[in-house]
């Protein structure tokens, strides 16, 4: 699994710099004409606290520009973005986690081939991992982070991103330990 995910990771690395060395693709890269995005994100976390868990996930995205970049604000730009996460967990015994985050994207066009942006939300997971990193299997995920879209062909851009992401279940039971992962992401956005 980890041999899948490193080599796919590898190819949308490629793919970037390829992205950044034929940049006229991004004269025709304009943000202020699109109404949403479709994303598909793959993912490597790990946690930060207790037992070791490694996280491999997909994260299939769709948003819409609130305030699309060009407008109102200038270059700034402002979704509502819907984002789900399938992980595979490497803990004590293999795992998974499901679940569906709504998040509020803040983007900034910085080149007409390159945007950069923060978002960030909180959102519902189950988590099935045999380790003691985690209590519960019903959790709330705040998370926050932020990346580039790096324009590959006029309407497709290469994600690169950081996120920070705080699990836990709010209290909800005695026992609450925070399971926080750091996680990088690498994927494909077509923006409609």
């Amino acid at each position: 699994m980890r041999r899948f995910f490193s080599k796919w990771t590898m190819i949308l690395v490629v793919a970037a710099v390829l992205g950044l060395a034929g940049s006229a693709q991004g004269a025709n890269f304009a943000y202020s004409s699109f109404q949403g995005e479709w994303g598909l994100r793959f993912a490597y976390g790990k946690n930060i606290h207790k037992a070791s868990v490694r996280l491999y996930s997909i994260l299939p995205r769709w948003g819409i520009f609130l305030v699309r970049p060009g407008h109102q604000l200038g270059r700034l730009g402002i979704s509502f973005v819907l984002e789900g996460i399938l992980s595979i967990a490497d803990a004590e015994e293999t795992g998974f986690e499901l679940g569906i985050t709504p998040m509020l994207k803040v983007s900034y066009v910085l080149f007409p081939w390159l945007i950069a942006y923060v978002e960030g939300g909180a959102g519902l997971i189950t988590e099935s991992i045999n380790s003691p990193a985690l209590a519960h299997a019903f959790n709330f995920t705040p998370q926050v982070g932020g990346g580039v879209d790096i324009a590959l062909m006029p309407r497709l851009g290469m994600s690169l991103a950081y996120r920070f992401r705080h699990s836990s279940n709010a209290g909800i039971y005695k026992e609450n330990p925070a399971f926080d992962v750091n996680f990088f992401q690498a994927g494909l956005t077509y923006y409609y």
